[in-house]
C-alpha cells in the first residue's frame, strides 16, 4: 500500500463524539466516534501533519508540512495562524501549546497561548536538530533531545555476547561513539541549559513528560527515559519490532502495533500481554498503522496506511475497522 495514501493526523474531541484525521490526500475529515461514518469533508491546501483538540472542544489545532500551525474553531473557521511549527506538544491544563521553530539560522523554543496565538515566550537555542519536545508539567519548562553526533567521549567497543537484546541495545548506546543533548528550557527565565547524553536515537512515535524525566517510545529495543541530566533508562517493552508504540493516557499501559495486530502491555509487567488483531484487507497489501490518538474515556483510535480508522474500546475487548473515503 502507498504511503501517499496514510493516516497522518488523528485526534478525539473532548466529548468524545468525534474523530478527526487527515493524510496526504489533503483532506480533513471529521467521523462520528459511535458510527464510524465520516460526517464532513474539506480540503486543505497544505498537507495537515498533526491534529490536536483543545480541551474545552472549542479549536481544532492543526500544523501543516509548511510550518504553519493554525487553529480552527469547532465549524473548521479559522481563528489564529503562527509560522515555523517543526514539533508541537499542547498544555490543556495551561492552556499553551510549544512550538519548535527549527530554523536555518537560529532555532528557537516558543510557548504560544492556545486561544489567540500569541507569544507567550521565546527561547533562542542556537542550532540544533530535534524532532524530539516534552513540555513540563507546569508549562514553564521543556526537555529536548537533539540528533546525535560523533564524539570521542564514547569508546567503540564490542558488545559481549552473553547479554539479553535489552541490555545490548543499552550497552551499545553507551559504546558505539555517538552522543546527543539534553536541552532543559526554562521559559520563565528565558535560558536553556545543555547536558551531554549518552543516548542517541531519532524518528519518535511518541514523546511526552512522565514525571520529570521524557519518556521516548520508539519501535525497537530503543525507548527510554531520559532525565535532564543526561541519563537514559531503556524501557522493556516486551517486543523487538514494532510499527508503531503509544502509552495510555493512564500511564498503566503500553500500546504497541505490528500490521494490525494491537498488543497491550502493562506498564509494571505484572500480567500478561493482550491482543487484537483488526479485519484485514481481503486480498490486500501490507497495512500498518500510522496514526494513533485516545479519548478522555480511554477508547483508541488508530489510523493505517490503507486509509482505514480502527476502534478499540476502554475494556479493550475488540477492534472496529472502517474505511475513510
Amino acid at each position: 500500500m502507498s504511503h501517499a495514501q496514510g493516516i497522518e493526523g488523528l485526534s478525539v474531541s473532548p466529548d468524545g463524539q468525534t474523530v478527526v484525521l487527515s493524510g496526504l490526500n489533503r483532506v480533513v475529515y471529521t467521523v462520528g466516534a459511535e458510527s464510524l461514518e465520516v460526517t464532513d469533508r474539506r480540503y486543505i491546501p497544505e498537507m495537515v501533519r498533526q491534529i490536536i483538540h483543545s480541551d474545552d472542544g472549542a479549536m481544532i489545532f492543526m500544523r501543516d508540512d509548511e510550518e504553519n500551525l493554525i487553529a480552527y474553531g469547532a465549524d473548521m473557521t479559522r481563528i489564529w495562524s503562527v509560522e515555523g511549527a517543526d514539533e508541537v506538544v499542547y498544555d490543556a491544563e495551561n492552556g499553551v501549546l510549544a512550538v519548535l521553530d527549527e530554523h536555518w539560522k537560529d532555532d528557537a523554543l516558543r510557548l504560544i497561548d492556545a486561544a489567540d496565538g500569541s507569544q507567550k515566550a521565546r527561547v533562542a537555542l542556537g542550532k540544533i536538530k530535534s524532532d524530539m519536545l516534552a513540555l513540563g508539567p507546569d508549562g514553564k519548562s521543556a526537555l529536548i533531545l537533539t540528533q546525535s553526533s560523533k564524539s570521542d567521549s564514547e569508546s567503540k567497543l564490542d558488545e559481549p555476547a552473553d547479554m539479553t537484546k535489552l541490555q545490548k541495545a543499552e550497552f551499545k548506546q553507551k559504546t558505539d561513539g555517538y552522543v546527543s543533548s539534553v536541552i532543559t528550557v526554562d521559559f520563565d527565565l528565558g535560558e536553556f541549559t545543555t547536558t551531554q547524553s549518552h543516548y542517541r536515537v531519532s524518528y519518535p512515535h511518541q514523546v511526552r513528560m512522565l514525571d520529570d524525566k521524557m519518556m521516548i517510545l520508539r519501535s525497537n529495543v530503543d525507548s527510554a527515559l531520559v532525565g535532564a541530566d543526561g541519563s537514559a533508562t531503556l524501557i522493556d517493552l516486551g517486543e523487538d519490532y514494532f510499527n508503531a508504540a503509544m502509552i495510555d493516557d493512564a500511564g498503566k499501559t503500553f500500546v504497541l502495533t505490528n500490521g494490525v495486530d494491537l498488543r497491550f502491555v502493562p506498564v509494571d509487567g505484572g500480567a500478561a500481554q493482550g491482543l487484537l488483531t483488526a479485519q484485514r484487507l481481503p486480498g490486500g497489501p501490507a497495512e500498518w498503522v500510522t496514526a494513533t490518538a485516545e479519548g478522555k474515556d480511554g477508547t483508541l483510535y488508530f489510523g493505517t496506511n490503507a486509509y482505514r480508522l480502527f476502534k478499540v474500546a476502554p475494556d479493550r475487548g475488540s477492534v472496529q475497522a472502517v474505511a475513510v473515503y
